[in-house]
């Protein structure tokens, strides 16, 4: 009680209004024996603080000090709940959050966050916490189909029910050692967008105070989750090319930039490859945009189909790509130009009762070799895929140039080139003609057709 008051008397004129705090220890005898009066005072007999109390004497005199303290860290709770959700984080994230604020209030071995996907049926568990997290993740749940499925369908909580029934589809063998379940919907701007759902192996049921403390957790948390899924959509178009679907201009720098920082650690070089399509204008041209826009979404995924799982490749504009390729010099790179070079070759776009394809021209530059920021080295790449497309069709257009000579140089293979000028606007595909089963192959330049042929 001293302490108390000294604490008071410490903070008066900084932390705390000084008048108060004297008003207050001026009448602190007065309100104590208000306090004693109303039986709320501190319970001191030595018996009950060993809990020796029965259950009608306690119920006769609840410990109204125990219920203040918990209401009070159960609103403080949820203040600093609201407080980090305030900030922008990621869904995962913010789920990672949210379970960990719904264990201080109830008790789990396991937890679940069930999404709703688009045709609003199926939800998956997007995030999984505690007993068997890794194994349950992925798990979907369709709307009607057990408890969670009834929250999903009927967006009301179940409690009281039997955990089997929630994994009576996926045959899961630990299904049996949970005893009870609690599952709760989450909605956001008055919409269903999912469900939590908890299980424990210890608690024989769940209580209508858990009930009530999850509902609580989860309307403030399904705000969140519904904000950092927007952001996320809204992120995620903001680094996409919306006709490739692949990564944009945008995501190509910032990429960049984690390679460098990688290269730095590891001091492994990695190459960026450039490649503009030749032929592609004239699609355009004779075809009609539909068509282009065809083209270059078939092409993005023959290029894509030759690179390794962890390269990444961007549309950096146009008809115009752009790849970061690891740990990767010499020969394997010019290897996997000659790849991508027949693989675009060989790609037939089917417009009517024709056949169009294109050709590709790849240069290539070396981090840090060729130069140390995007834009250097993206320039010498975009060079060498100038000098490429320049042999390309000095070779198309004369066949007694030297064939050794390579149709595409690397940055550091520019040396000892005299390219005076390089004239990119009829360059053409370089590509021999492709005889599909039927139908006719048209070849294009970048202004018009090069060559067509019926096919029998």
């Amino acid at each position: 009680r001293e302490d108390a008051c000294q604490f008071l008397r410490a903070g008066a004129g900084t932390q705390f209004d000084p008048a108060i705090v004297d008003l207050f220890l001026r009448n602190l005898k007065s309100f104590e024996d208000q306090i004693e009066q109303q039986g709320l005072a501190y319970d001191r007999d030595a018996s009950a603080l060993r809990g020796s109390t029965s259950a009608h004497e306690a119920a006769a005199n609840p410990n109204y000090v125990e219920q203040i303290k918990r209401a009070n860290r159960e609103v403080f709770t949820l203040y600093s709940l609201a407080r980090d959700f305030s900030s922008a984080m990621t869904p995962a994230e913010t789920m990672s959050l949210f379970t960990g604020k719904v264990r201080e209030f109830v008790p789990f071995d396991t937890c679940l966050v069930y999404l709703l996907g688009e045709d609003r049926t199926t939800a998956t568990a997007v995030h999984s916490h505690g007993l068997n997290e890794k194994a349950l993740i992925g798990k979907t749940c369709v709307a009607g189909e057990g408890a969670t499925g009834f929250v999903l369908q009927k967006a009301q909580p179940v409690t009281q029910v039997e955990p089997a029934l929630d994994f009576a589809s996926s045959h899961i063998e630990f299904a049996g050692d949970y005893r009870a379940m609690a599952s709760v919907p989450l909605i956001a701007d008055e919409k269903l967008i999912g469900a939590i759902s908890l299980y424990s192996g210890e608690l024989a049921e769940y209580q209508d105070e858990h009930l009530r403390l999850l509902e609580t957790v989860s309307r403030i948390a399904a705000d969140a989750i519904q904000k950092s899924l927007q952001h996320a959509v809204t992120e995620n178009h903001a680094l996409t090319d919306p006709m490739t679907g692949l990564p944009n201009a945008r995501s190509l720098q910032m990429h960049f930039d984690r390679e460098v920082k990688r290269s730095e650690r590891t001091g492994n070089l990695f190459q960026v490859l450039v490649l503009d399509l030749d032929g592609f204008k004239a699609v355009n041209d004779t075809f009609g945009h539909k068509a282009g826009d065809k083209m270059l979404q078939g092409i993005s995924r023959v290029i894509g189909s030759q690179l390794r799982e962890y390269d990444f490749l961007a549309r950096y504009g146009g008809d115009e790509f752009v790849a970061i390729i690891p740990e990767t010099q010499g020969a394997d790179i010019r290897d996997m130009i000659s790849r991508i070079e027949a693989a675009v070759g060989g790609f037939l776009l089917p417009v009517g009762d024709e056949y169009v394809k294109v050709g590709v021209s790849i240069g290539a530059a070396c981090y840090p070799t060729n130069g140390e920021t995007f834009d250097q080295i993206v320039v010498a790449a975009d060079k060498a895929m100038y000098v490429a497309k320049s042999f390309r069709k000095d070779r198309s257009r004369n066949k007694d140039v030297d064939q050794n000579v390579p149709a595409n140089l690397s940055a550091s293979e520019l040396d000892g080139v005299n390219v005076d000028v390089i004239d990119t606007a009829n360059t053409l595909a370089g590509q021999p003609l492709f005889t599909p089963e039927d139908g006719l192959i048209v070849e294009l330049d970048e202004s018009h057709i090069v060559a067509s042929a019926a096919v029998n």
